[in-house]
């Protein structure tokens, strides 16, 4: 046989330099053998297997460039409180959750956002002890920058003495952690109490729903939110038993700790600022709602400086957190002090999330190579150009100047797509159409720009360009095929109904939805 599978019969959607759709592709030994059109189309007895797309469209194997796998896991686990409007609502899913948990383990809830009930805040300890006298609880805000904990929860862990820590009239924790530097220690304290066998599940429930969504690769973000960094561990022994390719970034400060594992990358989301969600975003003018707060910049200059300079020295990819424009003010300074320095060296330093540049910071991501990692999918959750929730937290100004992906894009910026899951869970094909169609047309970019965001940007955004990202002959064989082709569906509602009808990842089908094919 030339050739161990050969797709046909649907738009071979190819994302190269050309943006040519193709007819067919044949694959061999795990690698893209040869694209064409129908004229040259090979005949089905040239392959041991033949895939009819019956009209499908056929794409990249699409990414996910900023996942954090384990907490997703964790989330799909737990009750889901996206939905709940009050005080009342969320403890009723907490016990409801509570009644399927053996006794003595760990009850989770996740997604809870304030300002979605109408007490417009967290639940305290002394209300979540009422789910139940038997477990444990932990409640996680769906930005993953705040939670709460029942008293037996609280009893588990060290809350550590930092801003944050909700207090009771006795000076007490109240079980309310509202910053990074009291949640995220408090949370890697419960995971770690959690036995390896249920950390690889969560991780293994990540990938499992990733593939089914569509996505054939994800840069997961690992570490910070376990102790000991258990989960680094797991997906690096395991990495080629999951559905999906997870290239690491390990979040930690110490570049000694990424040398075990032999990475060339560091950090994800370390955070220099906090969330929106719980005012810690680092904004240069205060909150409408919160006037007497702008966020936190969570490292001084000096320390990130320090990482910054001592990885690009030693070769290595860097990656931070920076939300507002105080954040990204910060860190982009420091790359460029640091290229002064040094030289370029083509690493590609990502910045996490890139939410609310200036013009000028977009001027110096494309002046300096730099990789903006955003998630259009915020957009099209929280973005409404009137009355949305950036509107909100923000203000109509401020609103407006969020992830303008086109203004990036025209002056010479790179971005790649990510969800931020479970902030909003891994759907890069819902990432494409608010792209395409966003709530806000000022975000619109074109349909090859935006499937780039997912493929090829993705991969370049992690060195990975060369082997994935297109479908391009002696490229690795990772394909994700959907009901419905892109280019058709431009400017109409219709693209957000996009759906994945099979996953292909090296050659192997991963995904195949029922009754197709």
């Amino acid at each position: 046989m030339d050739f161990d599978m050969l797709f046909r019969g649907g738009p071979v959607i190819t994302v190269n330099r050309h943006a040519d759709v193709a007819d067919w592709a044949a694959v061999k030994d795990g690698k893209i053998a040869a694209v064409g059109s129908a004229q040259d189309q090979p005949t089905d007895a040239c392959a041991a297997r033949v895939v009819n797309l019956k009209g499908a469209a056929m794409l990249p194997g699409l990414y996910d460039a900023h996942c954090h796998v384990m907490p997703t896991g964790f989330f799909l686990d737990s009750a889901n409180l996206l939905e709940v409007k009050s005080i009342a609502g969320t403890l009723a899913a907490l016990k409801k959750q509570s009644e399927k948990t053996p006794k003595g383990e760990w009850v989770f809830g996740a997604g809870f956002m304030s300002q979605n009930v109408k007490e417009n805040r967290f639940p305290n300890r002394f209300e979540l002890d009422g789910v139940s006298d038997a477990h444990p609880v932990l409640l996680t805000a769906q930005t993953l920058h705040g939670g709460a904990l029942n008293t037996p929860g609280l009893s588990k862990i060290s809350v550590p003495d930092v801003a944050g820590v909700g207090r009771d009239e006795a000076g007490q924790p109240d079980g309310v952690l509202l910053s990074d530097e009291a949640f995220f220690p408090s949370m890697s304290q419960v995971m770690a109490l959690l036995p390896e066998a249920r950390l690889r599940a969560f991780i293994e429930s990540c990938a499992q729903y990733a593939c089914r969504r569509g996505a054939t690769s994800l840069v997961g973000l690992l570490g910070q939110f376990v102790d000991g960094d258990t989960d680094v561990a797991i997906v690096e022994r395991h990495k080629a038993d999951f559905p999906v390719n997870i290239t690491t970034f390990y979040q930690t400060w110490d570049l000694e700790k990424i040398k075990q594992y032999k990475l060339q990358r560091i950090g994800g989301c370390l955070t220099l600022d906090g969330a929106g969600f719980e005012y810690t975003m680092a904004l240069q003018e205060p909150y409408p709602a919160k006037s007497e707060r702008r966020g936190f910049l969570i490292h001084t200059d000096e320390e990130v400086y320090r990482l910054v300079s001592q990885a690009h020295r030693e070769g290595i990819q860097t990656a931070f957190h920076a939300l507002g424009d105080r954040a990204i003010d910060q860190l982009l300074y420091v790359f460029r002090q640091v290229i002064g320095e040094q030289g370029h060296k083509d690493l590609r330093h990502r910045v996490e999330h890139f939410s609310l540049p200036w013009d000028k910071h977009m001027d110096m991501l494309a002046e300096m190579k730099l990789i903006a990692s955003m998630q259009p999918a915020f957009t099209g959750i929280w973005g409404e150009p009137r009355n949305g929730y950036y509107d909100l937290l923000f203000d109509r100004e401020r609103a407006a100047r969020m992830e303008i992906f086109p203004e990036i894009i025209k002056r010479g910026g790179i971005i790649c797509g990510g969800s931020d899951s479970p902030v909003t869970l891994v759907d890069p094909l819902y990432g494409i159409a608010c792209c395409i169609d966003n709530p806000d047309p000022r975000r619109n970019v074109s349909v090859q720009d935006a499937l780039k965001i997912f493929t090829y940007n993705a991969a370049y955004s992690v060195h990975q360009e060369r082997e994935k990202g297109t479908i391009e002959p002696g490229k690795d064989a990772d394909f994700t095929i959907v009901d419905r082709n892109p280019y058709e569906y431009a400017g109409r509602k219709e693209i957000y109904g996009m759906k994945t009808l099979m996953t292909v990842k090296d050659a192997e089908i991963k995904y195949q939805a029922a009754g197709i094919f």
